[in-house]
């Protein structure tokens, strides 16, 4: 009797589990349905705002990033980089590679305080582990310009390489850098003409000027 008791109640256990489960799958695709449709029009964009702002503070990483891109471009009050900053730390720690990748930046330019170049590689090979590709662009120029690990041209083409493959555009316009002058390969001018077409530009942004604004 007493082992039908427990079977019983575990089985009622495991129905009420699933039971809250799908409660709170439908719960949070409303909410992306409700968010979809506010921030897509021009008059819901505040709500859209306000209802990111209270789930970032549930923790949600998705709304965490959409605040801290919002703050970083000053979408609705003016920039704050820092105020940004704590937005990406939140999705960061929920592994958001996105977040993880534009903390990263901050750190590395020291936009928010002195520049953290370790700081910087932890965050950018943790997105790398989420799949960033742009991560492996920004890793690729550290070890560029020998910051926070040895300078090593070769392994920064080779991370140039592997970000261009998988669609950076970034990336492409290094490598067609490199290419062209022999950094870290021997030089081709055929590939670097390429990796330019590659990089979708009129004129070819040379490595040290293709750095997409970290705002």
């Amino acid at each position: 009797m007493n082992k039908l008791v427990i079977w019983c109640l575990a089985g009622l256990s495991l129905v009420l589990s699933s039971v809250l489960s799908v409660q709170a799958k439908e719960q949070s695709a409303a909410t992306d349905l409700q968010l979809q449709s506010w921030c897509s029009r021009l008059k819901k964009q505040q709500s859209c705002y306000n209802l990111h702002l209270q789930l970032a503070a549930q923790g949600r990483a998705e709304s965490a990033y959409w605040i801290a891109k919002a703050k970083a471009k000053g979408l609705f009050e003016e920039a704050d980089l820092a105020e940004a900053a704590k937005y990406y730390q939140i999705a960061s720690d929920q592994l958001h590679p996105y977040a993880s990748r534009e903390l990263g930046l901050l750190v590395y330019h020291g936009v928010t305080g002195k520049r953290d170049y370790a700081q910087a590689l932890r965050l950018f090979e943790q997105a790398i582990e989420q799949g960033n590709s742009e991560s492996l662009w920004a890793l690729g120029r550290m070890y560029h310009f020998g910051r926070g690990v040895e300078q090593d041209y070769q392994k920064a083409f080779e991370l140039f390489h592997l970000s261009a493959q998988r669609g950076s555009k970034s990336a492409a316009s290094t490598l067609a850098y490199y290419y062209k002058h022999g950094l870290g390969t021997n030089p081709d001018a055929a590939l670097a003409h390429y990796w330019e077409n590659k990089a979708d530009v009129t004129k070819l942004v040379t490595w040290n000027r293709s750095i997409p604004d970290y705002r």
